[in-house]
């Protein structure tokens, strides 16, 4: 290998970190300058994401309550919170942030933390593997900057926190091919800190280990009994790193709850947009835009671009036949199949009839929660930036200048600037309804109200109001939840679309401790077409939140609107968005 100055440069830790802690604000811009007073430009999850940081510092700090369990949704029944996703690792690491400058530096630290990490753990993982700290560092910004993940930043922090997923491949490879204390312990702790972060991903990478454990010991001479004996320490490590996390759920699931199995749904990736680039890219991303228009799903997650450059220097490593290409290969090929679901989808049209891998976890015990197929191009990014860090090794000529540009096309590849933000506004009134003239003490009434995600909206105000609230959007729904809104008569006439078969029943309202009803006018169906209307086509986020406006007659709203004057006269506060009534006289108590 030629005499690198790059190479020696990328052997020290501390100089990678801060190189990918760099390259995450760079590639995040403008998040860095915004970071306390806006998030990522999601519609929906990133909303509960944001509610669940509101929650975990609130129910540790100010209620010293389990944040398994709330009061304060599903007002006045309650809900279990044990199966909803909340990403533990990230609300306790960002607390302290939380804690000093608010809920959107929370989710903006996770977004930096994650892309940092990732890259720097890909660094390790990629050059624990070819020796080669310039091949692990190409490693790094595949798996950190691939396209998918930042797509998932603009949503979920569960799914974009894949940090530890490299960290721990690197541990079990040290662990088998060397063995010691170190790498036991930090397969252990990694381990748990990806689960951490979301249990499907560890069930990912529980999988992924068993794998890549048995290539690599393949090729060891260490006794098989050595290694299974810090594999079982490793194991108990991450049991105590998980287990208080864990425990309820697997009471729970013991106990006979089922309700964290959903229905599969067909959301594999679409693989005719493998090799197109995202519409985020600078320079010719608004050549693509009008593809990604007609994309079957528009959700967060479902960009799947390889890129040319990674599939070229990947496409080398096979060529050339360089060790590890089988198992890293294997993987990113197998995942990438499982990631395309059952049946498949080819240029936005579902393929019936076609039997894929991935109908199978929808049999296998304990595997049926990973229903999402998707979610799987996140080991495909792993192991692509493994193999691509085996083709920079194949390169007969590795000069500086080459590994610059190959580093650098591969950021132009991937590179979604100016990143998308939309700033956090919310209704002064909600303010107001704290700890000014709006302040009362009862529950909030929001219509419409437990319609799923398109909800969402009433848990992101109540991080502002603190009030406890009528049902709320959930990972999953206790069955016992559904059962009180569905048994009661006034709740269930109001839920969802208004059904309004009978009178509001106001007395049964304030009996039930609700004080306050926000009517959410821009609900309205014609508010949600005029949204839609004003946005361009090609604008594809903003679209993307227009229509999940509207979803409510207007007639049905402008009846509840009719019966709420009737009964309580004037909105008290109303703006062209909401409009607040109150039910009964407030006091001016202090909140709790």
């Amino acid at each position: 290998m030629e005499d690198s100055r790059i190479e020696r440069f990328l052997e020290r830790r501390a100089v990678v970190l801060a190189l990918f802690a760099f390259l995450s604000v760079l590639l995040t811009l403008p998040l860095a300058f915004r970071f306390t007073s806006a998030l990522p430009y999601g519609s929906g999850d990133v909303w509960q994401n944001y509610w669940n940081l509101w929650w975990w510092k609130k129910a540790l700090f100010d209620l010293h309550v389990h944040p398994y369990h709330t009061n304060l949704l599903f007002y006045p029944h309650g809900a279990d919170l044990i199966f909803h996703t909340h990403s533990p690792f990230n609300m306790l690491a960002t607390m302290p942030v939380n804690w000093y400058f608010g809920l959107a530096a929370a989710y903006n630290a996770s977004v930096l933390l994650a892309l940092t990490l990732s890259g720097y753990g890909g660094w390790k993982l990629g050059r624990e593997i070819t020796g080669d700290a310039r091949a692990g560092f190409l490693s790094g910004l595949i798996f950190a900057f691939f396209p998918q993940h930042l797509e998932q930043t603009l949503e979920h922090i569960n799914l974009f926190s894949t940090q530890f997923l490299p960290w721990a491949l690197y541990y079990l490879v040290r662990l088998v091919r060397q063995g010691g204390l170190r790498p036991a312990l930090g397969l252990g702790i990694t381990f748990g800190l990806n689960a951490l972060c979301s249990w499907h991903l560890g069930i990912k990478l529980a999988a992924t280990c068993l794998v890549v454990a048995a290539a690599v010991w393949s090729s060891s001479r260490r006794p098989a009994g050595k290694v299974f004996r810090e594999l079982l320490l490793a194991a108990f490590t991450a049991a105590l790193v998980v287990g208080p996390f864990v425990a309820p759920l697997i009471v729970e699931i013991g106990e006979g709850a089922r309700y964290y199995q959903k229905p599969p749904a067909d959301r594999g990736i679409d693989p005719a947009y493998l090799l197109t680039p995202h519409f985020g890219q600078p320079l010719w991303g608004g050549l693509v835009t009008g593809r990604y228009i007609d994309r079957a799903y528009q959700a967060s997650g479902f960009i799947c671009y390889l890129g040319f450059v990674p599939l070229a220097l990947a496409a080398l490593a096979v060529a050339r036949r360089r060790r590890g290409v089988l198992l890293w290969g294997g993987l990113a090929l197998g995942s990438l199949i499982f990631a395309l679901g059952s049946p498949m989808w080819w240029n936005g049209r579902l393929l019936e009839g076609l039997w894929l891998p991935f109908d199978l976890l929808r049999h296998a015990p304990g595997l049926s929660v990973l229903r999402v197929a998707n979610r799987f191009l996140i080991l495909t990014s792993l192991a692509l930036g493994v193999l691509a860090a085996i083709g920079w090794t194949s390169l007969r000529k590795r000069s500086d200048g080459r590994f610059l540009l190959v580093g650098g096309l591969i950021l132009l590849e991937y590179a979604w600037l100016p990143f998308p933000m939309q700033k956090v506004d919310f209704a002064p009134s909600y303010q107001q309804m704290l700890d000014g003239p709006l302040l009362r003490i009862g529950a909030v009434l929001d219509i419409p109200f437990h319609q799923r995600n398109r909800t969402v909206h009433n848990m992101a105000a109540q991080t502002v109001h603190g009030r406890p609230i009528a049902a709320g959007y959930l990972s999953t729904f206790p069955p016992d939840d559904d059962a009180f809104i569905a048994n009661d008569p006034a709740l269930s006439d109001l839920a969802d679309v208004p059904k309004l078969e009978r009178p509001i029943d106001f007395r049964r309202l304030i009996q039930l401790g609700f004080d306050t009803i926000i009517l959410h006018k821009y609900r309205a169906d014609s508010y949600g077409k005029k949204a839609v209307a004003a946005v361009p086509r090609d604008h594809l986020l903003e679209r993307k939140e227009a229509l999940r406006l509207g979803g409510v007659p207007d007639e049905k709203l402008a009846e509840v609107r009719r019966q709420l004057e009737e009964h309580a006269g004037a909105a008290a506060f109303e703006d062209d968005r909401i409009a607040i009534f109150y039910l009964r006289a407030g006091t001016r108590s202090p909140v709790r």
